[in-house]
């Protein structure tokens, strides 16, 4: 094991040093307990199956009560303490790598899929602590019976342990082998469980494309990824299998090797029988002890990749949330010479815009024409941008994040409902909201559909809203927006799913409570421009026309023409 692996376990564990301690000493009592089991083997045998002694028949029957009762007590402390840390600090875990996937800069989800995240926080932290408690468990109470029994057996016949001895360099040659192999193959096992887990998120996620769709290709897709983990599984688990046994036919060796010299110096009366048992006692002990400690060591070697599994989460990015607090809108929004390309595509060029405090924008253009990248820059989801966006004179990126996502509020057409009580969904944009202003808000985003509800605000939504049609979905995210009541408003593509009649009363409620706001409206829908100040057309990235609607139908250029099209 690296270094950095052996740290990174050290800092998880080390708060609990107190419970360790504890955990130890059952591991202490538990090995000793063994020990003194081959120990006495020798009185049982030589006192009382030979010597026939009553008295020392009493001793020995409360020497191994005793020896029991420790062993038990050991291990409780053991078996109770080592899972009861890791469950500790798998929970602690749980908690820094949530924390982390939040803080996470936005730039960091457009690189990395969401199914290869939830496997590294769910099945590699899991596969962590089963790795930590056999680590805790098998491996420190199995290296202390391992010493203790090899002290019994030099102590009751050195020269018969020399043989054993002769099995260690191939067991630690075998070890080597083996566990680099299982080394290996945790980590591929590892990556597959994260392509089984990304795959099965995206078709649920998308299951209605699927079913539109030839559903066997998925079957081809997911057969691949299902099939490239089953062989995986089965060479993790042959090395393993391979390994062991291996490891017991040594041992078996070992051991008759031992057995053929202990009767030959029985025979000749250089040691008693009662010696023998002991020792030989004492070697079953060990080999099982060293089976375990064996298998341990293994997962130990498979614990290096699910660490740096975990470490890639724990070592995101965050975004940096200092600089000056952002209180609201005093005069304007100016974007100078703003491009932004992101990986090989240029999404923005060289535009400039200046947006007066209180005025309502609207944004129209071609699907791609990089309208929502225009304003995903100001509440921070992009920051990548060249040039400036200066907010009163102060450059966007001086501004503390949290304190501008509180001031601009966004509305899009891809709604997110969390599986939670409608109450809940709403509280996320006013946590100290009171009923009255709850039901204030659904009726001025038109979303009176919900008191018919059976639980009404305690009814629990399903996932991603699944009980509500993507209109309903749409007008929760818009009475969130009258409970968060932002300084800037951006609305994108917010009302697409509303019927006419629906859309006509919501942009009339805009209209009223944010009428002293500053607003940008990307929307096909004509409609929605009858309150825009001034219009914003947008091609290729690129800002090609701006002006009332009026002046823009006059020009007769690309904004008639989206009109004509919208119209026909």
């Amino acid at each position: 094991m690296e270094k950095k692996d052996l740290r990174f376990l050290f800092d998880t564990y080390r708060r609990y040093w107190v419970l360790l301690l504890f955990a130890l000493i059952g591991s202490i009592l538990e090995s000793a307990s063994l020990a003194g089991l081959a120990y006495i083997i020798k009185n049982v045998v030589d006192d009382v199956f030979v010597d026939r002694s009553y008295e020392k028949l009493i001793v020995i029957i409360t020497v191994l009560i005793g020896l029991a009762v420790a062993k038990q007590t050991g291990f409780f402390l053991k078996s109770y303490l080592y899972p009861l840390v890791i469950y500790r600090a798998l929970n602690v875990l749980r908690e820094r790598i949530y924390r982390k996937i939040l803080r996470a800069h936005p730039s960091f989800f457009r690189k990395n899929p969401p199914g290869d995240l939830i496997s590294r926080a769910t099945t590699d932290v899991e596969r962590f602590g089963e790795i930590s408690q056999a680590i805790g468990i098998n491996i420190v109470t199995e290296t202390l019976t391992v010493a203790g029994i090899i002290g019994v057996l030099i102590y009751r016949d050195w020269k018969m342990f020399l043989i054993f001895l002769f099995a260690v360099p191939v067991l630690a040659l075998a070890l080597n082998y083996f566990g680099e192999k299982r080394k290996k193959y945790s980590k591929k096992l590892q990556e597959s469980f994260s392509d089984y887990i990304q795959h099965l998120n995206q078709v649920i996620s998308g299951i209605e494309v699927v079913k539109l769709f030839r559903e066997k290709i998925f079957y081809r897709i997911f057969h691949r990824i299902n099939s490239q983990l089953y062989q995986r599984q089965k060479k993790n688990r042959f090395y393993e299998v391979v390994y062991l046994s291996s490891v017991e036919v040594i041992a078996y060796v070992a051991t008759a090797g031992i057995i053929f010299y202990g009767g030959i110096r029985i025979i000749k009366g250089e040691i008693t029988a009662g010696d023998f048992f002991s020792f030989l006692g004492g070697v079953l002990i060990l080999v099982n002890s060293l089976q375990t400690l064996q298998r341990g060591a293994i997962a130990l070697k498979a614990i290096s990749p699910v660490i740096d599994r975990i470490r890639y989460v724990l070592d995101i990015p965050e975004e940096e949330d200092r600089g000056i607090r952002f209180e609201h809108l005093k005069d304007k929004i100016q974007y100078r010479n703003v491009s932004l390309k992101l990986g090989e595509n240029q999404i923005l060029k060289s535009i400039n815009l200046t947006v007066r405090k209180g005025e309502k924008i609207g944004i129209v253009g071609l699907t791609g024409s990089g309208k929502s990248t225009l304003v995903k820059i100001l509440p921070a989801l992009i920051t990548e941008y060249e040039g400036q966006v200066l907010i009163d004179g102060t450059e966007l990126r001086q501004f503390s994040v949290s304190s501008l996502r509180e001031k601009i509020g966004m509305v899009s057409q891809d709604v997110f409902i969390f599986n939670d009580t409608l109450r809940n969904n709403l509280l996320i944009a006013k946590p100290d909201a009171t009923d009255e202003e709850l039901i204030e808000a659904l009726k001025k985003a038109k979303a009176d559909f919900v008191f018919k509800l059976e639980n009404g605000l305690d009814t629990v939504l399903g996932e991603k809203g699944s009980r509500l049609s993507g209109g309903e979905r749409q007008r929760i995210s818009i009475a969130r927006i009258f409970l968060k009541d932002p300084d800037i408003l951006i609305i994108d593509e917010a009302t697409s799913a509303l019927d006419v009649e629906t859309e006509e009363y919501v942009i009339q409620e805009i209209q009223k409570h944010f009428y002293s706001k500053t607003i940008f409206m990307i929307t096909h829908r004509l409609k929605l421009l009858d309150i825009a100040d001034r219009v914003v057309v947008m091609e290729n990235g690129e800002i090609v026309e701006q002006g009332t609607r009026e002046e823009l139908m006059k020009q007769k250029g690309t904004f008639y023409r989206f009109c004509m099209l919208s119209n026909s």
